[in-house]
């Protein structure tokens, strides 16, 4: 089987009416900062797909031009799937969500009208250094299988992060086929996790604010918990932008082939 295999899933979608929004461990942090992923990546992988459908005639590599392939392939289902769960969110109501979300679209629709191909597969391969740490760390955390995660969000939450840790090589070697700017690089790791994060920031702050009126405390974000975060953020950023960082060193954990041969079984047993 090839490494990035490409799976069509389907996930139970909970309803709206039954949506609380502290659905990662009851922690407020982790369970905010994962609504807004599930937010950004409906609006990145687009931007992903269609920036490297413009440089595929210049890959001139048979196996990397297949391994885009089916990265792309795989980011199409992420956001799909995303954008089901988004809408459980966003009915949640929160005011100024969607005019956020909004925003970051037209940032993206701007990058796609007037950046370089240079930008775009730089950006591409900032954000895949920061989620292939990401989805190492969270799958060892077990987060996804505490008894206070919903089992929903944890299902979609799991499968995304594997594919992210199968197709971790892809944007790395399309920008040294490309680009090979070892310099560039460490600059746009940089400006894509930045813009990233800023977006995930914005978006804790509104629905926190939103749900400490009606859920009470607990869906205030605590100091310890940011300082968690900035700590575990802080290092994923600078390893990516270390001197000869490569993803084709990660040694993955069983667990993680344990769960794409998972996914890939339910996979089958959707069509």
């Amino acid at each position: 089987m090839h490494p990035i295999p490409v799976r069509t899933m389907q996930f139970e979608v909970p309803a709206s009416e039954d949506f609380h929004p502290l659905y990662i461990a009851g922690n407020a942090k982790l369970s905010y900062q994962h609504s807004a992923m599930g937010l950004y990546v409906s609006q990145v992988e687009p931007f992903f797909v269609k920036s490297l459908r413009r440089v595929m005639n210049r890959i001139r590599d048979d196996r990397l031009r297949e391994d885009v392939d089916r990265f792309s392939r795989q980011e199409a289902q992420h956001y799909q799937r995303h954008i089901d769960f988004n809408k459980v969110v966003l009915a949640h109501g929160y005011p100024g969500l969607q005019e956020r979300l909004d925003r970051l679209k037209t940032e993206f629709d701007g990058y796609l009208a007037d950046g370089t191909d240079r930008f775009r597969i730089g950006y591409i391969e900032g954000f895949e250094s920061y989620t292939t740490q990401l989805g190492i760390f969270m799958l060892n955390s077990g987060l996804y299988d505490h008894h206070r995660t919903n089992p929903a969000f944890g299902n979609l939450f799991k499968w995304h992060l594997v594919e992210e840790i199968e197709h971790r090589n892809v944007a790395f070697d399309v920008y040294r086929h490309l680009i090979g700017d070892p310099l560039y690089r460490v600059r746009m790791c940089w400006s894509a996790q930045h813009h990233m994060l800023r977006f995930y920031a914005d978006c804790e702050k509104i629905m926190s604010a939103a749900d400490i009126p009606r859920h009470g405390e607990r869906c205030r974000i605590r100091l310890k918990h940011h300082l968690m975060s900035l700590a575990s953020t802080s290092g994923m950023r600078a390893r990516s932008m270390m001197p000869g960082y490569t993803p084709h060193k990660y040694e993955i954990p069983a667990n993680i082939a344990e769960l794409s041969a998972h996914f890939t079984q339910q996979a089958l047993q959707v069509h």
